[in-house]
């Protein structure tokens, strides 16, 4: 199947959701919490985490409830439509719900990301397996997971970079993250309402007799470069995770700026991040998705050591790395998702038993466990350097300790999956 590209579109405008929920409160939650609330840096960081490890195990059973959905809507619409409604209504909820204040908190945060974390399951997990059983050529699923990641770093463009300077405009305040949330989740229902409407309901036709489930399981489990390539993406986003937690501490206590700066920061990031995503594609193909892969990884590691150079109060410093960042940033997203969604496609022909939606269940387990852990770790760190949630003048000791954080931490995980990359032999027959 070949879509036509006012459907492709359509499709892809979905990713807007996964590219906000994905950035959102992995840039902005953990500061919401710390600062805005008033909740310690490490309960704060166990909010962000705990529902991501819910999700290992939750991401995969929706995968092969999809997998085996029979439906006048196909298999995997209805999860279109149920995730798409409930994820724009809790992602209103999670920035707009009247907490108290300080440790009180957590268990009212915890809940309802809880609840939009196991949403946006719902969504995401057959949204992202449309690319691998959209068509048997090659060339057409990554035509489809291009459009799909273009769109979604728009998404991500907005979750990081807009999202900051609507709380700003709003006034800032827990006023003007509830105001925020109101914008940003308007944007995503309707990108997750197009992508519904414009998914095709014969995609991806259930085995006729599906094979028992442990002999899908042990299709996953013992696909070696799957697994190989999974662990490599959970360091490299854990690496991006701690940038993008992080970021909102750099600009405020080290930078000396306002929270509008870290839509400035990370906009500048992504903009280049999708400029530079054709140049990637282009890598992929030429040198194999491996090579690819370790050289994105290894420059955006390169990248955040820069920061020990950057001088407390230098916003252009920042900024500048920012930029060269993004560069690298792309390879991390194309490189994986085009060599995924082609594994994934290659174990279900495999099989016999179309469980694509039990690749990408594990795939996006994977992806929120590492953007969880990027948080998770900020948090941990920020108590370790003597962070003080909510003062506004912090010790020249936490200050510095952010600087070392946002440096040291995002290359020792970068540089990490250099070592459990997938062969790059394989890698080129894969994107052949």
């Amino acid at each position: 199947m070949r879509l036509s590209y006012p459907r492709l579109a359509g499709y892809a405008l979905g990713a807007f959701g996964t590219g906000v929920f994905s950035t959102v409160p992995t840039v902005l939650l953990l500061f919401f919490c710390t600062e805005i609330i008033g909740m310690p840096p490490a309960l704060a960081g166990m909010v962000v985490f705990l529902p991501k490890l819910w999700a290992l195990a939750w991401d995969p059973v929706v995968g092969i409830w999809s997998d085996r959905t029979g439906s006048r809507l196909g298999r995997r619409r209805p999860f279109l439509l149920a995730g798409g409604v409930l994820v724009s209504a809790l992602f209103l909820a999670l920035f707009a719900w009247p907490y108290p204040a300080g440790d009180a908190a957590f268990p009212w945060v915890a809940t309802i990301y809880f609840m939009l974390a196991s949403a946006y399951s719902l969504f995401a997990v057959p949204f992202i397996a449309v690319p691998a059983e959209i068509s048997s050529d090659p060339a057409e699923r990554e035509r489809v997971t291009a459009w799909r990641i273009g769109f979604g770093m728009i998404g991500t463009l907005i979750g990081a970079g807009i999202a900051p300077m609507l709380v700003h405009a709003f006034g800032g305040g827990r006023a003007g993250y509830a105001s925020m949330a109101l914008v940003v989740a308007a944007i995503c229902s309707v990108g997750m309402l197009s992508a519904f409407l414009c998914t095709p309901s014969t995609t991806g036709v259930p085995a006729s007799s599906p094979a028992p489930l442990r002999l899908s399981l042990r299709v996953l489990l013992t696909d070696r470069s799957f697994r190989r390539l999974t662990a490599a993406y959970i360091l490299q986003l854990t690496g991006m995770g701690v940038i993008s937690a992080i970021t909102p501490y750099w600009i405020v206590q080290v930078a000396g700026r306002e929270e509008d700066g870290v839509g400035t920061a990370l906009g500048l990031m992504l903009i280049i991040t999708v400029l530079s995503t054709p140049l990637w594609a282009w890598a992929i193909r030429r040198f194999g998705a491996g090579n690819a892969i370790a050289a994105a990884a290894f420059l955006c590691g390169a990248g955040t050591l820069g920061f020990l150079l950057v001088p407390a109060g230098s916003m252009a410093g920042g900024l500048l790395l920012y930029t060269l960042i993004g560069l690298p940033f792309a390879g991390i997203q194309v490189g994986p998702f085009a060599l995924a969604a082609h594994l994934t496609h290659a174990a279900a022909e495999a099989s016999g038993n179309r469980d694509e939606g039990l690749f990408t269940g594990a795939w996006t387990a994977s992806e929120k466990l590492g953007l969880a852990l990027g948080p998770g770790v900020v948090g941990l760190g920020l108590s370790l350097v003597g962070f003080h949630s909510g003062a506004s003048v912090q010790s020249p000791e936490a200050v510095k300790g952010i600087t070392w954080l946002l440096a040291i931490l995002p290359t020792l995980f970068l540089w990490a999956s250099l070592l459990l990359r997938p062969p790059n032999r394989q890698s080129k027959e894969a994107l052949a």
